[in-house]
């Protein structure tokens, strides 16, 4: 028997019917097959952004290319350091350190100066909450634990620190 055009045509229209549906299908009383994965509700609540703003102080001396690090200054995606002033010199030097990279479990910092030539932070907060300028109790705290490292007179350098959060001078 052959097969008419018509019926062909009847029969492809049939099947991209059961392919993309025919619309919204009632429920017929069908369960859910208990192998079938259950996805979570969506979470909607608005997400925070770990807020780390202020200026973190080394809990010890700390001293790159003959400068002593005064502070680290994070900002929302940058930062910037205070260094002691050159020898016969009064003023510090502040230096830019342009993007940061700065959540809860990651802290990355590139500085490049002509006193200190090129220079990294890596590290983590301690304090995973975060928003510290509202947070009293975290003053004079040790927040933050970083690798900074350095090109020195004997090649690449990294000391560990800590840092304390704080509103006045470090050590």
């Amino acid at each position: 028997m052959p097969v008419r055009s018509s019926h062909l045509l009847l029969l492809c229209l049939a099947s991209v019917g059961i392919a993309w549906g025919s619309g919204p299908q009632p429920n017929r009383g069908l369960r859910a097959s208990p192998m079938a994965p259950r996805f979570a509700p969506a979470d909607t609540r608005p997400q925070r952004r770990f807020d780390a703003r202020g200026r973190y102080y080394p809990t010890r001396e700390l001293t790159v290319k003959g400068h002593r690090l005064f502070w680290l200054e994070l900002s929302v995606h940058y930062a910037s350091i205070e260094l002691s002033p050159p020898a016969g010199d009064t003023e510090t030097v502040l230096i830019d350190c342009g993007h940061a990279v700065i959540t809860p479990d990651t802290l990355y910092v590139s500085c490049a100066g002509d006193a200190i030539g090129s220079l990294t932070m890596t590290g983590a907060f301690l304090d995973k909450k975060g928003d510290f300028m509202h947070r009293p109790e975290v003053i004079e705290e040790e927040i933050l634990e970083a690798t900074v490292s350095y090109k020195g007179q004997s090649g690449q350098q990294s000391e560990h620190v800590r840092f304390k959060y704080g509103v006045s001078g470090g050590l």
